[in-house]
């Protein structure tokens, strides 16, 4: 046989040749999927960046779309996303206020490993994510704040802040949603545009003279200090002694006994309720100082905001008118009527919510003043006070039975009686914030207003 046709019927090496040209799309096919694997991996890096930034804009409290979209875009940049892409692109971020969603989408463009062999030298793989602010159901939210002596400085500053982005969070989370403020000290003003109510019997207002005595011709005088309190916290208070004070100088004026505001206790059983206004009045206080005037609820922000700044500190802790007006601003009937009700609440899935806010235990008791019951007198001793920490009580279990969700915050106070009332108090223990200084204090409000707001992954 020549040898062309040996050649031609051998069949040694025919295994290795089909190998040889079968190895190269079995190797391509395992580059490949390595790659796959790789791709669903950085998919999952990616995924995670996304969410983050989306729930960290979502969360936001910042005033304007472009700081927030400015936070979630710092949420990217500080994700490690550039250790599994070369490049991020596409990135589109929105803020939708009237629906409550927040978008985060880009692309990450992932050099590939063996898929280059098939001309493919990289992959883009997109992500999204997007959180839903609010579920479109009613909220009705109060802020009780304490506006005591003690809240002076920093304490108020700070409050104020996470007073505002509470409110700002529960008031821009979509769906209706309203926030009503109760400042508090000895007693909550009602506002003096609630003269003539119904609910109220405000006590004889006059004008009367005045006359005092000034001595400025006393000499050899020498200025003492003592301790004094306020809201049961001491401070140097200052006297004046003189060896001579001189002939008297009498100055008169005129002075007017008027109503600021102020409103008392109603007698037991009442100070535990809030029904039956109309027949059984709240007592308007003539002569008495108290804090600012209540915000009603509504849904405008620059009104909240600006009731919010306005508040100021002064006076003695009464927790139990904080409580008590409150829950009067989160029901429908008289003496404040903005709320829905309670079958309009439940129908439309809704809730209502207070947050009460101190830092100090209860430091005055409810008593007669003669004339008027309801008036709040400085503790002689613990006893005294003991009786109003029960009504603290009393009424926080009313507010929880009437279906509030009750919020309570204690802030800079490390006494343990008070912290275990107002956790008692919350409607769940994990309701109830203790706060040892101003960044977490920022943090509980951020708190509530994240659980309220209900920002969650929705897609």
């Amino acid at each position: 046989m020549s040898l062309l046709g040996r050649f031609c019927r051998s069949i040694s090496g025919n295994v290795g040749m089909i190998f040889a040209l079968a190895i190269i799309p079995l190797v391509l096919a395992a580059g490949m999927a390595i790659d796959m694997v790789r791709i669903n991996q950085v998919k999952s890096v990616l995924q995670a960046a996304a969410d983050a930034a989306a729930l960290g804009g979502g969360a936001s409290t910042r005033p304007t779309n472009e700081e927030i979209i400015q936070i979630a875009q710092n949420y990217i940049d500080m994700s490690n996303t550039a250790e599994v892409v070369s490049e991020l692109k596409d990135v589109t971020i929105t803020n939708d206020a009237a629906t409550g969603a927040f978008k985060v989408e880009f692309v990450g463009t992932m050099p590939t490993s063996f898929m280059h062999l098939a001309g493919i030298s990289s992959v883009d793989i997109p992500v999204s994510s997007e959180v839903t602010r609010g579920s479109g159901a009613p909220l009705e939210l109060v802020l009780s704040l304490d506006n005591t002596a003690s809240m002076s400085g920093t304490k108020m500053d700070t409050l104020k802040i996470a007073a505002k982005n509470l409110a700002t969070m529960v008031l821009e989370a979509g769906g209706e949603a309203k926030v009503g403020i109760v400042p508090f000290n000895d007693y909550v003003n009602v506002g003096l545009d609630k003269r003539g109510e119904s609910w109220l019997t405000i006590g004889a207002e006059s004008t009367y003279p005045y006359c005092y005595n000034d001595y400025p011709n006393r000499t050899q005088c020498t200025q003492t200090s003592s301790t004094c309190y306020s809201d049961g916290i001491p401070y140097t208070c200052y006297g004046e002694t003189c060896a001579d004070w001189g002939d008297p100088v009498e100055h008169c004026s005129t002075y007017t006994n008027a109503w600021a505001g102020c409103v008392a206790s109603r007698e037991p059983p009442y100070n535990t309720r809030i029904d039956d206004a109309i027949v059984n009045n709240y007592d308007g206080l003539v002569n008495y100082w108290c804090s600012r005037a209540i915000t009603d609820l509504t849904d405008v922000k620059a009104d909240v905001m600006a009731n919010i700044d306005a508040m100021f500190v002064s006076g003695n802790t009464f927790i139990p008118g904080g409580l008590l007006w409150g829950w009067n601003m989160l029901t429908a009937e008289a003496p404040l009527t903005r709320a829905k009700t309670a079958t309009e609440m439940a129908d439309a899935r809704g809730k209502k919510a207070l947050v009460l806010m101190t830092d100090g235990a209860n430091t005055l008791y409810e008593a007669s003043n003669g004339a008027t019951w309801g008036v709040h007198w400085s503790c002689p001793d613990a006893s005294y006070c003991d009786t109003t920490n029960t009504l603290t009580a009393d009424l926080c279990t009313n507010i929880k039975a009437d279906g509030i969700l009750l919020y309570t915050v204690l802030f800079d106070v490390t006494d343990p009686a008070i912290e275990t009332l107002l956790r008692n108090c919350a409607t769940d223990p994990t309701m109830s914030y203790v706060a040892s200084d101003n960044a977490a204090l920022l943090s509980a409000f951020n708190g509530i207003g994240s659980s309220l707001s209900q920002i969650r992954l929705s897609k």
